[in-house]
């Protein structure tokens, strides 16, 4: 199954190991959204994970992807660490060019 990030981002926050409960969950969670696109990515998720067969992977494919969401969490918040380091550098390289 292939899903993009903010599916992913999705079952990140909302999933568990339990593939029912991510499924109704999911639907649920569809139906009180305000907003009417992401209620629409709440349901197409939903039914995406409805499918027959996927009952048999999900265990499987949610630990995966608990997986590799950490790491793109890690190295989303190693890139905005690195950026505000940059710029306090900026600004001590700055003052040292200025003769």
């Amino acid at each position: 199954m292939k899903l993009n990030i903010n599916e992913k981002k999705v079952l990140y926050t909302f999933g568990c190991p339990n593939h029912r409960a991510t499924v109704d969950s999911l639907q649920l969670l569809a139906a009180i959204t305000p907003d009417p696109v992401t209620g629409e990515l709440f349901n197409d998720l939903a039914i995406k994970l409805s499918a027959e067969e996927a009952h048999d992977w999900y265990r499987r494919f949610y630990r995966t992807l608990r997986m590799e969401m950490d790491g793109y969490y890690e190295a989303e918040l190693t890139l905005r660490l690195a950026e505000i380091s940059s710029y306090d550098m900026e600004d001590d390289y700055g003052e040292a060019d200025q003769v």
